[in-house]
């Protein structure tokens, strides 16, 4: 004799409700679990892209050095040196406002300053610059681009208070640091012979 099973319509209302209440629970935990995704995934995205800008700013942006040349006093040292500068291929725009110049003097004792920006001619513990070729002109006369050219004056007389005049073969090292980017080194050395009041190419 066969059982006969009989379900009541009520029961199996019960059990289609609960079904479906698990199931728009599983549908809410999954969204929430990709919103989470998505936003932890912008985020990476965002950060490794500022990350890689940064990266990319600071082993790209640089000077490179086009000529050097100094002028000598009346004592025949020379007093003043002047570097035509351009920015590297593919380095991105630098103020000169925030940019450090490290001059130190190695012969005849050690000596270290770090002079910043004077608009117009150089002071103590100040390097001046003037355009040569300016690219896209502006009302910003410190702001280098690409395919610009400055001329940047030290006064070696002014930059501490003994002075780092150059006597003849006597050798300084100028240091440009750029706010981000790569520093440029140059070694400046005196020529063998000098004479007052006269220019004088460096390199």
């Amino acid at each position: 004799m066969k059982k006969i099973w009989r379900i009541r319509k009520d029961e199996e209302g019960e059990m289609g409700v609960g079904t479906l209440l698990i199931f728009i629970a599983m549908i809410l935990v999954a969204a929430v679990a990709a919103s989470v995704l998505v936003q932890t995934a912008y985020k990476l995205q965002q950060q490794a892209e500022s990350t890689g800008d940064e990266a990319l700013a600071d082993v790209a942006t640089g000077f490179k050095v086009l000529a050097v040349w100094g002028t000598t006093d009346g004592n025949a040292t020379i007093d003043h040196i002047y570097l035509k500068i351009a920015l590297t291929a593919g380095s991105p725009g630098v103020n000169l406002n925030t940019t450090k110049i490290e001059v130190t003097k190695t012969i005849g004792g050690s000596t270290t300053d770090e002079i910043t920006l004077s608009e117009g001619t150089a002071g103590a513990r100040e390097f001046g610059s003037v355009e040569k070729r300016d690219m896209a002109p502006s009302t910003d006369s410190v702001m280098m681009t690409s395919g610009d050219i400055f001329e940047i004056e030290l006064d070696l007389n002014a930059t501490t208070g003994m002075g780092m005049n150059l006597d003849v073969q006597e050798q300084i090292t100028v240091l440009l640091i750029p706010k981000h980017g790569v520093p440029t080194y140059i070694e400046i050395t005196a020529p063998s012979t000098l004479e007052a009041t006269s220019v004088v190419v460096l390199k």
